[in-house]
């Protein structure tokens, strides 16, 4: 029979102390998290000591509004041991969507308090979110937390405490974070609206999680949470950059319903791709014979 201990793997013990995979990633991800916004922090000549005091209230927040919307939808297996629920790095367990909201309400309460721009403060916090998500999904694949569904394809792999092979929801959710945080940062590095890097962020979070869900061996409401943070986040964007959804849906319309328009924006789309991929790969080459490394030993003398 398995346990609720047995759904968390330990990395190491020291004595009768054992460090969870699921504490230490999440340990890391605040830390990459916090390294983003700091250097955002810095790029656009920001306070950063009141960003960082806000960064931390806002974990903060997010991990108790995280740890309680966990609490209320797993009653069951903390109402033997309430004291549990208080000792999450020994029963670890928390809720993306509490996180979320326990986050956001906290942020946006401070931002007032030290009269500070809520929009130019999400913006910061959506690239600091995205790096502690990934390595928190990870941490969550070693773990065992958020399962996929059964499988019997090669992709398949064992998670801890469940029986057969799993689907890699964590993995592959913290491989497609990991590409939108890079364009993220791209965005957030220049110039840009304020407000349109958090709604950008939550759009294409919940494309993501909405992407994964028939994957997930529990997916539940989650449907309608996905759906509202896609919806949130378009209404954000259309709010901050004044646009007019209905002309942009009858642009969006018109475009895919022009065949060859659409073909011709993805061959030039294939194109710069290949081109990008042609120079860096020459690049890394001149990188690589500076350090005398070659790829071959065809014209290599031997003494």
């Amino acid at each position: 029979m398995v346990t609720f201990l047995d759904m968390f793997p330990v990395l190491f013990s020291i004595g009768k102390f054992s460090v969870s995979s699921f504490g230490v990633f999440l340990s890391l991800g605040f830390i990459f998290g916090v390294f983003l916004i700091w250097r955002l922090s810095r790029a656009w000549d920001l306070d950063e000591e009141k960003i960082l005091d806000l960064t931390l209230l806002t974990f903060v927040g997010g991990l108790i509004g995280a740890r309680i919307y966990f609490g209320i939808t797993h009653i069951s297996e903390f109402a033997s041991s309430p004291l549990n629920f208080i000792l999450f790095f020994k029963y670890p367990g928390f809720s993306f969507w509490g996180g979320f909201l326990g986050g956001w309400l906290t942020m946006y309460y401070y931002a007032r308090r030290q009269r500070v721009d809520f929009w130019q403060i999400a913006d910061i916090a959506a690239v600091g979110f995205l790096g502690g998500l990934i390595l928190s999904d990870l941490g969550c694949f070693l773990g065992g937390c958020g399962a996929g569904s059964q499988t019997h394809l090669f992709l398949g792999v064992p998670m801890v405490g469940l029986i057969g092979r799993r689907w890699p929801v964590q993995l592959v959710e913290a491989i497609l974070l990991a590409f939108i945080l890079r364009n993220i940062w791209k965005k957030a590095t220049h110039f840009h609206l304020r407000g349109k890097i958090i709604s950008l962020s939550l759009v294409l979070i919940g494309l993501v999680k909405l992407m994964l869900l028939p994957f997930k061996q529990i997916a539940g409401g989650e449907y309608i949470f996905s759906s509202l943070l896609v919806i949130l986040g378009i209404t954000i964007f259309y709010r901050v950059t004044k646009q007019n959804i209905i002309i942009d849906l009858k642009r969006f319309v018109k475009f895919i319903s022009n065949r060859k328009l659409v073909l011709e924006v993805l061959q030039k789309s294939w194109y710069n791709h290949q081109t990008s991929f042609t120079w860096k790969f020459r690049n890394l080459k001149k990188l690589l014979r500076r350090f005398n490394v070659r790829f071959s030993i065809k014209n290599t003398k031997i003494s």
